[in-house]
């Protein structure tokens, strides 16, 4: 080995380097196998970007040493910047987005992984320590901001929408058959230490259920089993309530992807029924007391104005703690954006979210610094901009998806939140 090459002392050098290519492969409903979930959505594979492999075609063993797997471990390790990797690109100012790293990269273990990384990029043994993957798409939920690529429920919805179906609209699942990616993971149940549940909808889905039950079979209650579930429906056919599941795990978080509370809820995530969602909470809170619940909040402007009043419900009925809030600004489809509403919107957004702000600093003052973060990182994204952005194009679009989802569904987005006629009034004439 070439005496300038130490991985190890490169990767801790490195401004872009990334742990994951050496602990993990996510998988997609395709079948599509990338380092990470993230790597997927920024729409770099409809520019000509590829996946590092794609399990109907190769094993995850085969991916592991492939040639993009190899080139892209490479690059983190010398510092070179990849396109595909622009989610956290552009988000490195950010104390949170570093996550995998500072978790995985002082591990001995994940040391002696780093430091044996042969000059191609290769790295010999396939043991996965983080394990997130999509069986499938099976979900129960048809969520405006989602689509039939990670939701069942969206096909018949998506062909009326826009009045065509792609081959690829219906049931998917990952590997060559149903079974292929499960088979392939288990063997990594003995080695994960994180292992990340979501979907599609993983409460339904067989899968979530067998890798618990394996993981309780070798003892590996310490696992770290983390989620991002809609929280709807806690048990599955045959199998146990995953309560029953969960109280055996020592480190259990519950990210529950709620969008808003009660009539806004049920309509932006069509399928919600919001008293179940609520005792749901209270039965995880009394039955499964170690385990941590976080409100994972979506952001976009549609649902800015109900941030603040769930997050304060949910305080005060005492399903989370003031750090339990995690919020993820949606960036697709665009007329969601906070980025691409007009700017006498955002203002009124950023003066409300200010005030949120303040009444944090004034609720939790130990704990604000977290929270300050979080929002002040949303004003941030939604001025962050470029022409790409512009409201005249989206919220035009915005009207017209909505004018005709809503006539699919029997909805209506303006009574549900009249918070924002002030859109319809400036967009909605030509409609």
């Amino acid at each position: 080995m070439p005496e300038e090459f130490k991985p190890l002392e490169m990767a801790k050098k490195s401004e872009t380097f990334c742990i994951l290519p050496w602990i993990h492969q996510y998988v997609g409903p395709l079948g599509e196998v990338t380092p990470c979930c993230v790597f997927t959505h920024q729409q770099a594979f409809s520019n000509g970007a590829k996946p590092l492999g794609d399990l109907k075609e190769n094993t995850l063993e085969e991916v592991w040493n492939n040639e993009e797997t190899k080139q892209l471990r490479l690059k983190f390790l010398k510092g070179e910047i990849d396109k595909r990797c622009d989610f956290c690109n552009i988000r490195r100012s950010s104390p949170f987005y570093d996550e995998f790293n500072r978790e995985y990269l002082e591990l001995p273990e994940v040391k002696d992984i780093i430091k044996n990384t042969k000059t191609d990029g290769t790295v010999e043994n396939h043991k996965l320590f983080y394990i997130d993957v999509r069986w499938n798409n099976l979900c129960n939920f048809k969520c405006r901001m989602c689509s039939p690529h990670y939701s069942t429920s969206w096909i018949d919805d998506h062909r009326q929408l826009y009045g065509h179906a792609k081959a690829s609209y219906s049931f998917m699942f990952s590997g060559k058959t149903k079974d292929d990616l499960l088979e392939q993971i288990m063997p990594h149940c003995e080695t994960a230490k994180m292992i990340y549940f979501a979907g599609g909808e993983p409460l339904i889905q067989k899968e979530h259920y067998e890798v618990l039950l394996r993981l309780l079979e070798l003892g590996r209650t310490d696992v770290m089993i983390r989620y991002n579930t809609n929280f709807s429906q806690l048990k599955l056919k045959n199998y146990d309530n995953v309560l029953e599941y969960w109280k055996q795990f020592k480190n259990i978080e519950i990210g529950a992807s709620i969008d808003g509370s009660y009539e806004r809820a049920e309509y932006w995530r069509h399928g919600t029924k919001w008293n179940q969602i609520v005792e749901n909470a209270k039965n995880l809170k009394e039955q499964v007391p170690q385990a941590t619940l976080n409100l994972s909040y979506t952001l976009s402007w549609v649902n800015a104005h109900n941030l603040i009043d769930l997050h304060k419900e949910w305080l005060k009925l005492g399903f989370i703690g003031f750090e339990d809030l995690r919020i993820s600004c949606l960036s697709t489809p665009p007329y969601y954006s906070l980025k691409s509403i007009p700017l006498w919107k955002k203002q009124e957004i950023e003066k409300m979210f200010n005030e949120y702000i303040l009444w944090g600093k004034k609720t939790a003052p130990l704990e604000y610094y977290y929270f300050e973060t979080l929002v002040k990182n949303a004003i941030d994204f939604m001025y962050d901009t470029n022409e790409k952005d512009d409201p005249k194009i989206h919220m035009p679009e915005f009207i017209r998806i909505t004018k005709k989802l809503d006539g699919i569904r029997g909805e209506d987005f303006f009574s549900v939140f009249p918070e924002h006629l002030d859109i319809k009034e400036a967009y909605g004439n030509d409609s």
